[in-house]
């Protein structure tokens, strides 16, 4: 698993249950390393919600959350080997994600291709 010495790695189905176990270890490896707990569980939980809802359209897939500190930093990492980000008019969200992604971190960095989207988010430690 999951959140221990200041690392993270899972993978998650691109399920909607999958958010609250992306939080629940994103608030740990918050914890550990000294941030916002509300900011990365926040931010985590966001960026996973878009993977499900946008990244496997008419598939099964899975969404990975890498954490880890480096420099003063927490940084994760939400990673989806779908479509890429292309709008979704059929989506339920109003498109306040990444926004809000934006809004509580510190820096977020977006890598989006036809096989994938990687949102890499970073926080201040203390």
């Amino acid at each position: 698993m999951d959140a221990h010495a200041g690392e993270l790695q899972l993978e998650l189905p691109a399920r909607s249950a999958s958010v609250a176990r992306a939080r629940h270890a994103a608030e740990k490896l918050a914890s550990a390393a000294g941030a916002s707990r509300a900011n990365v569980a926040l931010a985590v939980s966001e960026a996973v919600t878009n993977a499900i809802q946008h990244a496997y359209p008419d598939a099964e897939g899975s969404v990975f959350v890498h954490g880890h500190e480096a420099d003063g930093r927490l940084v994760v990492e939400v990673v989806d080997h779908g479509v890429g980000m292309r709008p979704n008019p059929n989506s339920p969200g109003l498109g306040f994600g990444l926004p809000l992604i934006g809004q509580v971190a510190d820096d977020v960095r977006i890598d989006a291709g036809p096989t994938g989207t990687t949102v890499e988010i970073s926080f201040a430690t203390s």
